[in-house]
């Protein structure tokens, strides 16, 4: 069964997989980003997490409830994270300097894994598009994910904004 499934992916799929693993090695490593870099990724994976939550938000309403909350909570999480980071804003360049991490490597994996099984799971029962017990956790997970994601993201804008040529905190 697991070969049929892979067999009948779209080629496409792997081309995402591919891109999405290169972009999370990238973020593994030391580098500058400039604002619209540091916020293009979470902005798409936001994106790309309500296009593909919006026929589970149509069939069931509070779904949409339970993704803006954990989206808010753990967003606020993310937050708090970024602001723990080495990062050092270098107001010549216009750049934020970032330390590696494999955070984004392990979220876009993790996000990009759950969609695949959500997605192969679907096409093989249709009728849990539309059950709670199946739409609630989900809308859960996938908002705290984009949460954590963009709040990161947005943590890491504000450092760009503090005090220029000055070092985050270390926690």
């Amino acid at each position: 069964m697991l070969l049929m499934i892979l067999s009948n992916t779209p080629v496409w799929v792997w081309g995402l997989l591919a891109g999405l693993v290169v972009l999370g090695w990238v973020q593994t490593r030391q580098r500058r980003v400039t604002r619209v870099q540091l916020l293009a990724l979470p902005v798409a994976l936001l994106a790309l997490g309500l296009w593909s939550m919006a026929p589970g938000f149509a069939a069931r309403p509070v779904a949409a409830l339970l993704w803006a909350t954990a989206l808010i909570a753990v967003g606020a999480f993310g937050w708090r994270i970024a602001r723990r980071t080495r990062a050092v804003w270098l107001p010549e360049a216009q750049r934020l300097q970032l330390p590696g991490s494999w955070l984004p490597m392990v979220l876009v994996v993790v996000i990009f894994s759950l969609r695949y099984a959500v997605g192969v799971g679907q096409a093989m029962h249709p009728e849990l598009r539309a059950a709670a017990a199946v739409q609630f956790p989900l809308a859960l997970v996938f908002g705290a994910l984009s949460g954590l994601f963009t709040g990161r993201a947005l943590g890491l804008l504000r450092l760009t904004m503090d005090a220029p040529a000055t070092i985050a905190r270390h926690a």
